[in-house]
């Protein structure tokens, strides 16, 4: 009988989050946590077993929130008879799209040389305009039935069930629930930021100074009247939303 203390690995210590974005060499963290809880994916005792020195890193791109799983290990137990280690990568296919599980890699390329980025913005309708201490933020509105929009909920929402007590994923494939009822704010803060990037290839026209792409600060807010607002509150993709225009 394999000893479940030795291995057994505590989910909250051993997921990591980050955002990150281009760097000079490589993508470059711009925050790092760890979920709240995470029994909605590894069950009531948030533990995983098989695994000594685990460490999983889920990891979105600061503006369009393209993701990333990553899971390290030092070591992995052998399976013995029924008892076996968790398949991690298994588990959270139920809960992230499939593009989640490129390798690092491919990842790192992608944000890297994405060379949208530095102009990116939400999708749908610039509804509002506004500065808070110092820092300028934009409000946009679109319908959930939108396919981009979609693409982001899909993309971040596991979060809900990471940091929202009883907060559950919006089912966006359900023909029977209805997504034209849905409008989405998302709140996203814009600043200046020195741009490294290297260019796909040599080009004396790639920028070099300033530039001014959107950062991670990216909010979905309540919906309309016709949407749960409780529902709609799990869709949130941040614990401390920006300060309101006066």
């Amino acid at each position: 009988m394999a000893d479940q203390d030795e291995w057994s690995s505590n989910a909250n210590e051993a997921l990591n989050i980050s955002f990150v974005q281009a760097g000079q060499q490589s993508p470059v963290k711009l925050s790092t946590f760890h979920p709240k809880f995470t029994y909605p994916i590894f069950g009531e005792e948030e533990c995983i077993f098989g695994y000594q020195g685990l460490n999983i890193t889920i990891r979105f791109a600061a503006h369009d929130l393209l993701p990333n799983v990553s899971v390290k290990y030092d070591k992995k137990f052998k399976t013995v008879n029924d008892t076996k280690a968790l398949d991690i990568e298994e588990t959270l296919k139920g809960w992230m799209p499939e593009v989640s599980f490129e390798t690092p890699a491919e990842f790192n390329h992608k944000i890297q040389y994405d060379t949208a980025a530095r102009n990116w913005k939400p999708p749908g309708e610039l509804v509002e305009s506004y500065q808070s201490r110092g820092r300028n933020f934009e409000i946009w509105c679109a319908d959930l039935i939108d396919p981009p929009v979609r693409q982001l909920i899909d993309r971040i929402q596991i979060l809900v069930s990471l940091f929202i007590e009883g907060g559950t994923p919006i089912p966006l494939d359900d023909a029977d629930w209805s997504l034209a009822k849905w409008r989405i704010f998302f709140v996203q803060l814009r600043k200046k930021i020195q741009t490294t990037t290297p260019p796909l290839s040599p080009s004396p026209t790639s920028p070099s100074g300033p530039a001014s792409p959107n950062s991670s600060s990216f909010h979905p807010t309540n919906p309309t009247p016709t949407a749960p607002t409780s529902t709609k509150q799990s869709t949130s993709t941040s614990s401390t939303p920006p300060p309101a225009p006066n």
